[in-house]
């Protein structure tokens, strides 16, 4: 026994590494079993039993009271910290929700863009472009079809602005979409389909892939056009007011004046003229063949058959546009790009002006709107003359006539 002792003694000695190791292990061991187990903080707060706290043998009895007060605080601190780890929980939650949503835009596709932005970034844009631009499109999709459904199962009263819109917008950009849609299972045909889309975007691409400068230019180009047929549109509404002879008609021949000498006529003026347009010949069965033909091209309707019908339809549709706008809390409640559709589509440039000029504008044209009634119906296809011929806004247009 004395010589196995005195042998570990000498081999402990000669190798010093195996005391280290023990040394290391005892404190190890010892840390492990003091130390506390990590858990994840539970929704309750952790219940602390006062009566199970047994006071120590070597506390005198004055000091219980002590003891006590300090059992108080902890649980106090306790409390504290468990509310501060519920309100941290759901700060991760909401951060969490955050970034779930970041996640799904960090998809595949994202990644593959972001790869070749640095391979070359020209290609990165259009990729990016037609990434966003499908989203875009497959929500407005879904919004038109539940349009659809609403006009099916009710009528066109229970639809928002927006679905009004886009069941108005929607369907002629779709028919833009329909060559690449159709060649795109085609094989091999993708490496001349899509540069030349992007090429042509006007002409082969809806709006949700242009960019904001084509967008700008292009609603620009379709309104100077218009213009053109606005002026037409105002000299057979002067030669028409030469064949009325009424004593009703002298307010309207002050608006048909105001407009002649360059102004902007007010928006009283053209309310107590709504009557016009319900004698001959403003009346819609009253209308001459070449009115109509100018109408048609104002608000690119193809001039086919029952003409009058469909210009009579589009005031209806106008109207109920109209007051979806007014249910909805007013055109301060839309958006940039509903706004500057909405005032393009009246008549009005909305790149040349604020927000604040937008809204206003759409207010007058409602006001105007709301006094109108089924026999003066053909008044609202000539609001934009009215309210928007001399506007400071539209003189971008007549200069490059």
């Amino acid at each position: 026994m004395k010589f196995m002792i005195s042998t570990s003694r000498r081999y402990a000695a000669i190798n010093c590494k195996l005391l280290n190791f023990e040394n290391n292990t005892y404190k190890n061991s010892r840390f492990f079993r003091n130390s506390v187990v990590l858990q994840l903080p539970s929704k309750e707060p952790l219940k602390t039993d006062t009566k199970s706290t047994t006071v120590p043998p070597y506390i005198s009895g004055n000091s219980v009271d002590n003891a006590n007060q300090c059992l108080q605080s902890t649980e106090k601190k306790n409390a504290s910290s468990n509310n501060t780890v519920k309100h941290d929980n759901k700060l991760d939650n909401k951060q969490n929700m955050n970034e779930s949503k970041m996640l799904n835009d960090n998809n595949f596709t994202m990644r593959l863009v972001n790869k070749i932005e640095n391979w070359s970034p020209s290609t990165a844009k259009y990729a990016r472009l037609s990434v966003f631009g499908c989203k875009y499109l497959y929500k407005d999709v879904l919004v038109l079809l539940s349009a659809y459904k609403k006009y099916y199962s009710s009528d066109l009263s229970s639809l928002t602005y927006a679905e009004l819109e886009l069941k108005y917008r929607l369907p002629l950009q779709l028919v833009r979409l329909t060559p690449i849609l159709i060649f795109w299972p085609v094989p091999f045909t993708n490496l001349f389909l899509f540069p030349l889309a992007f090429m042509f975007p006007k002409y082969l691409l809806s709006e949700h892939f242009w960019t904001d400068e084509q967008l700008k230019n292009y609603w620009i180009k379709d309104q100077q056009n218009n213009f053109e047929h606005n002026i037409r549109v105002f000299e057979h509404l002067s030669l028409m007011a030469e064949e009325c002879s009424d004593d009703m008609l002298l307010k309207w021949f002050r608006v048909i004046e105001c407009l002649g000498a360059g102004g902007v006529s007010p928006v009283e003026d053209i309310i107590q003229a709504i009557p016009v347009f319900t004698m001959f010949p403003y009346h819609f069965s009253t209308l001459p063949r070449q009115h109509i033909k100018v109408l048609l091209k104002m608000y690119n309707i193809h001039r086919g058959w029952r003409r009058r019908v469909r210009l009579k339809n589009l005031a209806q549709y106008i109207q109920l546009m109209d007051k979806a706008i007014e249910s909805e809390g007013g055109p301060d409640k839309l958006n940039d790009r509903q706004l500057k559709w909405a005032c393009l589509f009246r008549g009005l440039n909305p790149f040349s002006s604020s927000r604040e000029t937008l809204v206003l504008y759409l207010k007058d044209w409602i006001k105007i709107s709301s006094k109108i009634d089924n026999d003066s119906l053909s008044c609202i296809l000539h609001c934009q003359v009215l309210l928007a011929l001399n506007r400071p806004e539209n003189n971008i247009l007549k200069r490059t006539e």
